[in-house]
């Protein structure tokens, strides 16, 4: 079992889908709680394009292909940093992933800061 904890910016995100929305994304998050590292595809791939280690879950729900962009910290908890629906937006990466990263630096910089406070 692997811990998954979520940013608030996925947090935000989740709350405001609708319920069909909401059971989907639980459906595979809790499929990523229990595989971790090794959920396979089509659940979990790889982000191509980033300059960190990011994932992305691949969800389904009433037609919508929505999208939860995660990385695994040094802890080895999945992090869930982002969601969106990426249905007929061919622009979805280009926008998302750059707010992954730095939603991902904030968390490793937090991460960090917690650690030296101990």
């Amino acid at each position: 079992m692997v811990e998954v904890v979520g940013t608030d910016e996925f947090s935000n995100w989740f709350h405001d889908l609708g319920d069909s929305g909401q059971d989907a994304v639980a459906r595979v998050v809790d499929m990523l709680e229990s595989a971790g590292v090794s959920l396979p595809f089509p659940y979990s791939s790889a982000i191509e394009g980033s300059r960190y280690a990011l994932r992305e879950l691949r969800i389904k729900s009433r037609g919508k292909q929505i999208r939860v962009l995660y990385a695994f910290d040094v802890e080895r908890q999945a992090v869930l940093l982002i969601g969106g629906d990426k249905t007929g937006n061919d622009r979805f990466y280009e926008v998302t992933i750059p707010k992954a990263e730095r939603l991902w630096k904030q968390y490793l910089a937090d991460l960090d800061a917690e650690r030296r406070r101990k």
